[in-house]
């Protein structure tokens, strides 16, 4: 770490720097429009970013906005303080939630604004609970500003901060999947004939949970329509979850994605690769989103902004753009594996509704795009303001 921080220090070259922490690749890709336009309009700052998790780590390699990127020090104050004092950083942004106490604390100590963007506090979080209040009063307090996604969440953090540190200005993750929408449009994925001649399901981020549920619903459903192909895509694309999944379809024909231009009848594509799942959405008329039968659902905008309706489990509570699609009749929620069979063949049947519940979809990923401008005049503007 300290070899890889005196390179970047070489690096830097007396430019402002500015430091996003991002806990893994999810928070990472929800703030590459950021990363974008700041870079465009501050070309001078050096932008580092630090990770939590190997996810986000190694996918950021060829991510141009970004000037270097390290393993986030260890939550230790003597690390983090000698991080500081290497690469003097101007300006420390943090990502949704991964809140490190010792960053803020050395962050006010050294004078570098830092700011929570996209953040997010459910009514339920332990972090509100009278016993972990105190604490977290300490710690949020030592940011200069609080961005947060939506008025509820505003009043959340209210319990823990004063009002003049909170502002609500939305979620860059709305326009990410805009920007992903474009990106994922340069490559083919899946065969153009195959995409024609198929009614194509793409269940995206699954775990062992949903595929409970899930998996039978498909199996009785391709029994009934031949044209059906399903697309089903883990969170984590393990030897472990392939062969669990292949195990369930044994009596089915399935194929791995990396196989693909050997297709021959099959009805179910197993996707064996990470990064692939915005472009695979593309192809869909119908999309269920994992995480939904576990601990927490995943993103739902990504299937969203292809006008297509989005299906997902119980567990979708603490993501608020679930429930405004809900709201807007673009996402569905199931709870059982009759229920999924029941709303798969509803809209296999009446593709009208199917693509009225689409455009509903994509109304709410339109109505809430703009967060990243508004996020990084915010900021320059507290900049401005302080300088």
């Amino acid at each position: 770490m300290s070899r890889r921080v005196k390179e970047i220090k070489k690096q830097v070259n007396n430019r402002p720097v500015m430091v996003l922490h991002a806990a893994s690749l999810g928070e990472f890709e929800h703030t590459k429009p950021f990363l974008l336009e700041f870079k465009k309009i501050k070309p001078d700052y050096f932008i580092l970013v630090l990770f939590f998790s190997p996810s986000g780590f190694e996918n950021v390699k060829h991510f141009p906005s970004v000037d270097a990127y390290l393993y986030s020090p260890h939550e230790c104050f003597f690390s983090i303080w000698r991080f500081f004092r290497q690469l003097k950083p101007s300006l420390w942004i943090i990502a949704k939630y991964d809140v490190w106490p010792n960053q803020l604390w050395l962050a006010r100590w050294f004078k570098v604004p830092i700011f929570l963007i996209n953040a997010t506090l459910h009514h339920g979080s332990k972090r509100l609970f009278w016993f972990t209040k105190p604490f977290y009063r300490a710690v949020y307090n030592k940011f200069n500003l609080i961005l947060t996604i939506s008025e509820l969440d505003r009043q959340n953090f209210c319990q823990l901060v004063s009002n003049d540190r909170l502002v609500v200005i939305g979620d860059t993750k709305y326009d990410q999947v805009i920007y992903r929408k474009e990106e994922s449009r340069k490559k083919e994925l899946i065969p153009a004939k195959l995409v024609e001649t198929h009614w194509i399901f793409v269940a995206g981020s699954t775990w062992p949970e949903d595929h409970v549920h899930l998996l039978p619903a498909l199996k009785i459903l391709h029994k009934k329509y031949e044209q059906l192909l399903s697309i089903v895509c883990p969170h984590e694309p393990t030897a472990e979850h392939l062969a669990e999944i292949e195990a369930y379809l044994q009596d089915e024909k399935s194929i791995r994605l990396s196989q693909i231009n050997s297709i021959s009848n099959e009805k179910f594509i197993i996707v064996d690769q990470m990064g692939l799942l915005a472009n695979l959405y593309s192809v869909g008329k119908l999309a269920y989103i994992g995480g939904s039968f576990k601990q927490n659902i995943h993103n739902v905008l990504e299937a969203a902004v292809y006008q297509i309706p989005v299906i997902f489990g119980p567990v979708n509570q603490v993501l608020l753009e679930a429930q405004i699609l809900k709201s807007n009749m673009g996402g569905w929620e199931v709870r059982n594996s009759q229920e999924i069979q029941n709303i798969i063949e509803k809209f296999i049947k009446n593709d009208i509704f199917r693509r009225e519940c689409g455009q509903k979809a994509y109304r709410v990923v339109e109505e809430n795009r703009g967060a990243t401008q508004k996020t990084i005049h915010k900021i320059i503007e507290y900049l401005n303001i302080r300088n």
